[in-house]
């Protein structure tokens, strides 16, 4: 890769006659050739400089699954603005709060899909505006390329500032990893406003492969209509967190018992980037039953770890089997994450800073070259460790992840992980989802079952006790409604405690 920046990497691919990119939503299916998309960047490009946006200026922007949002972000990167992705919604917040705390943190003065009125700031519309702005706008690689809002799942959201270093240089790590190549194809069917969809995107357009951009509510509707557009493919790369292997379970499952079988349907698959979420064995092993028979090559998966102050991904490990790609602790198993991309550091300590020693839990700390530039966007995270709010330990160099520091809970002395429980709770048929929460000295455990079922609360409480050596303050169960999420789908479990204990759950 030549460029120093993301919209000059993009740019690069503009001669690319042969690939396409594909917009699915539940209205319309579209496809672009590349040398036509590049075109229509630069016009929004032109479109936005007339309407008074200039290199550097920071516009705030809900990035959609549509080629209009697509549109945007790339055109205000390649007018060399800087985008400010937002969440849709904030756990616990008033939206029109969280968005005038964004504007008065980067100093925004224009928008894209997002109100303006209240906020002083101008409206931008997607306007074409061809030959205004012709070439990528030349940057400092140490620049500021974009700026991401975390989830809000444990407070409010905080922003995330990225170079074009930090990001070409994780594009690129996530590439090597993928083995990804001209000829190949790529989906996303994740929001864009989470990292894992949005540095996804970028990737397949940096190195000018196929890509299929789903929106994912027309995913989670037809799932196999897009699956289908794939099935002839090279190669396909794509990424499914643990919600989406156990979703698309039950999908191709449905269509085998209508009689619907394609053994060639994941025969070209090579990558499945799994992450964002804990990683479950059953999610997992119920997942490579139902593809099997479809052509899809265990192999394939990709567990990971990965946080947005990394850009994304730190660290990969592509299945093996069970008994090596997961990990047993008591009635807990974890899988194995793998080892760090090329150029980042990792490493586990202790409360004082100290090292810990193989298989010995402490706190998960990196460092490297496509690491953010810290919250205050002045600190060097090539030199200084960022520590990341996660507890793991390490086995034969692999990472194995325990759970936020944040989400530990302590009962009488016993320190345990909400994920664990959690994991444990899910494993009991008919629970569908669970979520613990702290709750006084002790905690409470929500549970969804699956439909048209019914929880036992007294069984739930004995496994744990059994499992863990501690028995809950409560078991509520509760509909699916009831689990706030995060914009990015995590548990919101910061605002749902809060809401338990004034007795709103």
């Amino acid at each position: 890769m030549t460029a120093r920046t993301l919209g000059e990497a993009i740019a690069e691919q503009a001669g690319r006659t042969e690939a396409h990119v594909v917009f699915g939503t539940s209205a319309k299916r579209e496809t672009i050739g590349y040398p036509e998309f590049s075109e229509q960047i630069a016009a929004v490009a032109g479109g936005f400089a007339e309407q008074g946006v200039r290199p550097t200026d920071r516009v705030m922007i809900r990035i959609g699954s549509t080629r209009e949002g697509v549109l945007a972000l790339l055109g205000l990167l390649h007018l060399g603005a800087v985008p400010v992705s937002v969440k849709p919604k904030v756990p616990g917040a008033i939206t029109r709060q969280y968005f005038a705390m964004v504007v008065r943190q980067q100093g925004i003065r224009h928008t894209f899909r997002i109100p303006g009125q209240g906020l002083g700031l101008r409206e931008l519309d997607l306007v074409p505006r061809p030959g205004v702005v012709r070439e990528a706008a030349p940057a400092d690689p140490e620049g500021l390329a974009l700026v991401q809002y975390t989830s809000g799942s444990t407070g409010m959201p905080r922003p995330i500032p990225l170079s074009h270093r930090a990001l070409l240089g994780n594009i690129e790590a996530i590439r090597g990893v993928a083995g990804m190549k001209h000829g190949h194809a790529g989906l996303i069917a994740l929001p864009l406003h989470h990292d894992m969809g949005l540095v996804g995107v970028l990737t397949s357009l940096v190195y000018g492969i196929d890509l299929v951009v789903e929106d994912p509510g027309t995913f989670l509707r037809r799932p196999m209509a897009a699956l289908r557009l794939l099935r002839d493919a090279e190669s396909v790369h794509s990424a499914l967190p643990d919600f989406m292997l156990r979703y698309l379970s039950a999908r191709i499952g449905e269509a085998a018992a209508q009689g619907t079988h394609d053994p060639r349907l994941f025969s070209a698959w090579r990558t499945v980037f799994c992450g964002a979420e804990p990683i479950r064995r059953r999610s997992v092993d119920t997942f490579l039953e139902s593809v099997r028979p479809w052509g899809f090559d265990p192999t394939s998966l990709v567990f990971c770890y990965g946080l947005a102050e990394a850009t994304l991904m730190a660290t990969s490990h592509r299945y093996v089997d069970t008994a090596t790609s997961f990990s047993a602790h008591g009635a807990v198993e974890a899988a194995c994450l793998g080892v760090p991309v090329p150029g980042l550091d990792l490493r586990i300590v202790d409360e004082s800073g100290r090292g810990r020693p193989e298989g010995a839990t402490g706190a998960v700390q990196l460092r490297g070259p496509t690491l953010f530039d810290g919250y205050d966007g002045a600190t060097d995270h090539r030199t200084a460790w960022f520590d990341t709010g996660d507890l793991g330990h390490l086995r034969a160099g692999r990472l194995h992840l325990s759970g936020r520091r944040g989400d530990r809970i302590s009962v009488n002395g016993v320190n345990v992980f909400a994920t664990d429980i959690e994991q444990v709770v899910t494993a009991l048929d008919p629970v569908a989802e669970a979520v613990v929460l702290p709750h006084g000295e002790s905690f409470a455990v929500l549970v969804v079952p699956e439909r048209a079922a019914t929880v036992d609360g007294a069984r739930v409480a004995t496994l744990i006790a059994t499992d863990f050596g501690l028995a809950p303050h409560s078991v509520i169960e509760v509909p699916h409604s009831a689990i706030i999420r995060t914009a990015s789908g995590k548990p919101a479990r910061t605002h749902m405690a809060e809401q338990f204990e004034k007795g709103l759950l």
